[in-house]
């Protein structure tokens, strides 16, 4: 009763949840793993958001098989607005796409992604949760919509060079003041290979660089999650019963009761004037893109 009483308040006070999905290394199933967990979300009876913030990459629209009229591009450069460009999935998720190689999206300027972030963060209040999906390793845009977000879960296999990426990216990140970081284990057999994955990566990083990280969970291989991309459907939809849609289930739940004691950099004015601010865009990044080690 008093938990439900509180997720009332929030509702009403407009505070948004705002969590960033990345990796060092593409192919290890962030995008997918955000959506499905999205849709855990909704199935939970949260208001869920995704800005596909992988620009020139986007396939967020793609997985869910849904056709965008509008995109990104059209708030740019087209003189749309945010409402023109959302789209609604049939299972419950709000969609801003972000379209699939488009050349203008890559290395936008600060005043293209200030309008992008303004335009969100004037309806993001609509919503207890925005997830933002962002491309792989350390471009500008991955830091930009990683370092504009309250959380940042880095999405890991365990593959060598999965550690090694993810390793690079949370110390650049940390370059820009990023100090905690929430790791998700995919694609893995089983706990013990997730946590041995995570303890790698810990391990490194209690080393060489003064950030906190948190073991949130893992998410076991499955053929199905395989056959479910091809249907361009969320498997937590097309096999609720099943051991990985379980396991996303039980995942976005505890991201859920944790939902008032997240870290918050600024309440619902989460984004660019704060970062101006700080100062933290701008800050250098010289001597950051190596690796301390290889594992």
């Amino acid at each position: 009763m008093y938990y439900e009483k509180l997720l009332n308040e929030q509702k009403n006070i407009g505070l948004t949840r705002v969590i960033s999905f990345t990796s060092g290394k593409g192919g290890v199933g962030k995008t997918n793993s955000l959506i499905n967990i999205g849709l855990a979300l909704v199935n939970e009876g949260r208001r869920v958001l995704i800005l596909d913030a992988d620009l020139g990459l986007a396939n967020v629209d793609i997985l869910l098989g849904l056709t965008p009229k509008y995109t990104l591009e059209d708030l740019l450069y087209n003189q749309k607005n945010i409402e023109d460009i959302i789209i609604e999935s049939e299972n419950g998720l709000s969609v801003i796409p972000a379209g699939s190689g488009v050349l203008s999206l890559l290395n936008l300027d600060a005043n293209k992604k200030s309008l992008i972030i303004s335009e969100v963060e004037r309806i993001a209040k609509d919503y207890d949760y925005l997830l933002i999906d962002t491309g792989a390793g350390i471009s500008d845009d991955v830091l930009f919509f990683n370092t504009v977000a309250m959380e940042v879960v880095c999405v890991i296999n365990s593959e060598p060079t999965s550690l090694t990426d993810t390793y690079s990216l949370i110390k650049v990140l940390s370059q820009r003041g990023e100090k905690d970081f929430s790791i998700l284990v995919n694609n893995v057999k089983n706990e013990t290979e997730a946590k041995n994955a995570y303890k790698k990566l810990f391990m490194a990083v209690e080393k060489f660089l003064r950030v906190k990280l948190k073991y949130v969970g893992f998410i076991p291989s499955d053929p199905i999650v395989n056959e479910a991309i091809f249907e361009q459907k969320a498997f937590v939809d097309m096999y609720p019963s099943s051991e990985v849609s379980r396991k996303v289930v039980s995942l976005a739940k505890n991201m859920d009761a944790d939902f008032f004691d997240f870290r918050v950099k600024g309440g619902i004015q989460f984004f660019f004037k704060e970062l101006l601010e700080q100062g933290k865009y701008g800050s250098s990044l010289n001597g950051c893109y190596g690796s301390d080690f290889s594992f």
